[in-house]
């Protein structure tokens, strides 16, 4: 019985660990993304990532306030993603997008925290400090996709289908500013976002490395 426990916890301390997050990330945004489609197959698969995306980061949020987080951000995106699925309303899938967007913000923030929190640049530091990328790529795709959402075709040119793994794949491009040119923003706050994210994926990795050298070579230097 206390193996079985033992085991048990084991799961459970790696389902919300840094590692399970980066992973389930990475699936998502480089597997599931480009190769589904928004059907109903495809609506499914996204209700399924936010449940396991929510679940391996709930447990960095605050312990005090996380019920009311749970509610926030579990019941009420699951009810409007369910629904999604069914009625296929733009006014639903707008408001799981901004569900998403602050949740990934919120999550992010905090993870900021524990990357440069004070001490010796770990492995688990490092992988908080990709998924915050890989979080910041993934708002500015819903943030893009809302804003398709709310003008239409004429927003973005060299779109296909329309769908959120499009404006993923923009988002991926722009925040490491290889700039294919496939896809082009047209409308002004998507060409400004555009530009601020292209900005991001510049400075982000330039400040991340010289943050990090920075307080290993303080923590070595004051033992």
């Amino acid at each position: 019985m206390e193996q079985i426990s033992g085991i048990l916890n084991s799961i459970r301390k790696n389902w919300q660990s840094f590692t399970f997050l980066l992973v389930v990330l990475l699936i998502y945004i480089f597997i599931l993304s480009p190769f589904s489609n928004e059907g109903f197959l495809g609506r499914l698969l996204f209700l399924g990532f936010y449940l396991i995306f929510l679940s391996s980061g709930i447990n960095l949020l605050n312990k005090k306030r996380r019920t009311g987080i749970f509610v926030i951000f579990l019941i009420a995106p699951f009810l409007i993603l369910l629904a999604d699925i069914f009625f296929l309303l733009p006014r639903l899938v707008l408001g799981a997008d901004l569900f998403i967007i602050t949740y990934c913000v919120w999550l992010g923030s905090i993870i900021l925290k524990r990357t440069f929190f004070k001490g010796h640049i770990t492995a688990h530091r490092i992988e908080g400090a990709i998924i915050v990328y890989l979080l910041t790529a993934l708002i500015f795709a819903l943030i893009y996709h809302i804003i398709f959402l709310l003008y239409g075709h004429s927003a973005f040119k060299g779109l296909i289908n329309y769908e959120r793994s499009e404006f993923m794949y923009f988002s991926l491009t722009t925040l490491t500013t290889v700039g294919y040119g496939d896809i082009t923003p047209v409308n002004q706050i998507a060409r400004s976002l555009a530009n601020l994210e292209a900005l991001n994926g510049q400075l982000y990795p330039a400040i991340l490395i010289a943050r990090l050298v920075s307080m290993e070579f303080d923590t070595s230097k004051n033992e």
